[in-house]
């Protein structure tokens, strides 16, 4: 016996010591396929990386399927996430909290199809019939999970914020013209903060702040703060851009059915604020056009969306010259709304009519001394001065 009792302890000394240099392959085993076990069907990951030494799990390969009838295989997709992290107990079923996320080159296609469905708005829906089309455990496994209580949020606990760098948008509307409309934003860098849910099944509120440029040329740049309530039955979002010598052709699919003018030529830069609550719109914004040309519209329904004259507008636009400063507002619901003209454009208005009542005075009154004003004209002269204040 007491031989046998040797030979149990060389054992077990031996694979004590199998178990101690193997200690990082079999983490990394076990911790890899728990992690991968617990993620949704829609969830693809190729690896999941742990260097304990360091504490950086890296995720290599993430993707988040589009829902069924859209173009691309991914709705969201990232080349490399690295994440800094710190365990909570001895073992990974004892979970390990991620401290810092960095994403780099994520990819996220937004798509709407000709019928008006877009599929970040799909995706939420095919979140919930995953979670329904679970198939029923056995009564095994029931008790396993009931003994060890444990969820993908349990195994983990997120920071809010990723750090994202190479970052692309790319979006696809099929429903805006007849040939798919893309536009690209690129090179973005910034973060991205999600509220989420106690399982991490859904978000309370998402925001994110950064720059890039748009459709592969770095001369045309725009800076981000963008919040989401995804609660809300109607969208409920805060958008503001800061865009710089970005070419007003590349939005025409959507200005275009608003505007008084046909725009053939132009840059802009500025300030464009747009937010909607649960589908209302208010948007405040001013831009700088540069290089502008464009000729009238005949016809058209535009003037049915402007709360002042046209005819205005477009004198303002044709007697401006070299960079040519235009605010405007847009508010009411989203799929009806009005055009209001800013503080500049509606100045600038007011002074062209007042030149006209006073060019149709001079006329009527033939003049007058060289010289001297007529009462009329001091008149006009005064309500110039105070519409300048």
């Amino acid at each position: 016996m007491k031989k046998v009792g040797i030979v149990i302890l060389v054992v077990f000394i031996a694979f004590a010591g199998v178990v101690y240099y193997f200690r990082y392959d079999i983490f990394q085993f076990s911790a890899e396929s728990i992690i991968k076990k617990m993620l949704p069907k829609y969830v693809s990951v190729n690896r999941i990386i742990f260097d304990l030494k360091n504490g950086v799990m890296q995720v290599k390969g993430f993707g988040i399927k589009n829902p069924r009838g859209f173009q691309d295989k991914f709705l969201a997709s990232i080349d490399s996430v690295t994440c800094r992290y710190k365990m909570r107990g001895k073992t990974i079923l004892d979970g390990i909290e991620v401290t810092d996320i960095e994403a780099d080159g994520p990819v996220i296609n937004i798509e709407r199809l000709s019928n008006g469905q877009l599929n970040v708005n799909e995706m939420g829906k095919m979140m919930e019939t995953e979670e329904r089309k679970e198939p029923v455990k056995p009564k095994a496994e029931k008790r396993e999970k009931a003994a060890s209580g444990k969820g993908i949020s349990d195994i983990i606990k997120l920071t809010n914020t990723i750090n994202v760098t190479g970052g692309k948008l790319a979006l696809l509307d099929k429903a805006v013209s007849r040939r798919p409309y893309q536009l690209t934003f690129e090179g973005a860098s910034g973060n991205i903060t999600l509220d989420l849910k106690r399982d991490y099944k859904g978000v309370l509120s998402a925001a994110t702040k950064g720059k890039g440029f748009i459709n592969g040329d770095p001369a045309q740049t725009i800076d981000w703060t963008i919040t989401l309530n995804p609660q809300t039955e109607k969208l409920t979002m805060g958008n503001r851009f800061e865009v710089n010598n970005v070419d007003i052709l590349l939005f025409k699919p959507y200005y275009d059915k608003y505007s008084p003018v046909d725009i053939e030529r132009g840059r802009f830069s500025g300030t464009l604020v747009f937010d909607f609550d649960n589908g209302n719109i208010g948007s405040m914004n001013t831009i700088v056009l540069t290089n502008l040309r464009f000729t009238e519209k005949r016809g058209g329904v535009a003037s049915g969306f402007w709360d002042v004259s046209v005819a205005d507008i477009i004198k303002y636009l044709e007697t401006s010259s070299g960079d040519i400063v235009f605010d405007f507002k847009i508010k009411g619901d989203m799929e009806n709304p009005r055009f209001y003209p800013g503080p500049h454009v509606k100045q600038a208005i007011q002074s062209m009519v007042v030149d006209k009542v006073s060019d149709l005075f001079k006329e009527q009154e033939g003049g007058g001394a060289e010289g001297a004003k007529s009462d009329t004209e001091k008149v006009v002269d005064v309500i110039r001065g105070l519409l300048k204040k």
